[in-house]
Formats: C-alpha cells, structure tokens, sequence
C-alpha cells in the first residue's frame, strides 16, 4: 500500500513539473507576442489620440460661433425646403450619423444607469 502511495507521489510530482515548465514557457511566450503587439500597435494609437483629442473633447469658445451658423443654415435649410433636394448618398449619410447620436446616447444611458434594464423609480 505505501509503495502504491509512493508512485503515485512520484507521478504527481513528474506531472506538477512538466505543468510548471510548461506554464512559464506559455508566460515567456505570451509575454512575448504581448511586446510585439505593443510595438506594433503604438504607431496606430498614437494617431488614433491625435484625431481624438481633437474630435471627441467638448467645442472650446472659438468654435461658438462655427455652432451658431450651423445651426442657422439647419434652420434656413429646414424653413426653405432645400432638404428636399439633396441626394439619396447625403441623405443616408445624414440619417446613418443621426443613427449613431442615438445609439451613443442609449449607450451613454446604460453606463450612467449601470443597467440594461429601466431607472430604478
């Protein structure tokens, strides 16, 4: 009976080594590709904050008066009728990004909530 107990030791052991080897080299190996990915990816993040900062931070007091005028030409566009004639593109185009404030905004929703499901009332 202890011999029985003794193999069965010695096996465990063989087997938590080759699991203790193999897991590092899975470390050193991830470890790794973890470093290449980083240096691969550095150059795309770098622009991807340069157009962000810049596209996604709230309209500074310079840009006012830019958000005034667009707003009038919505308005004069709206009153006049000139919507009508835009193209099919322009108008898929329009409607696809008003797709998207919408989709941000239940989004935006969710997260402020921390819930799929409704306020709490």
């Amino acid at each position: 009976v202890i011999q029985y107990y003794y193999k069965m030791a010695q096996r465990l052991l063989s087997v938590g080594t080759r699991l203790a080897t193999s897991s590092t080299r899975l470390v050193f190996k991830s470890a790794e590709i973890g470093q290449a990915l980083a240096v691969r990816a550095r150059p795309h993040l770098s622009k991807f904050w340069g157009h962000a900062r810049v596209e996604l931070g709230p309209p500074g007091l310079s840009q006012w008066p830019e958000i005034k005028q667009g707003l009038g030409k919505v308005w004069q566009t709206t009153i006049t009728g000139r919507f009508l004639d835009k193209s099919m593109k322009e108008v898929t185009q329009n409607a696809l990004v008003g797709v998207e404030i919408v989709c941000w905004f239940i989004v935006g929703e969710i997260i402020g909530r921390r819930s799929l499901i409704g306020y709490k009332v």
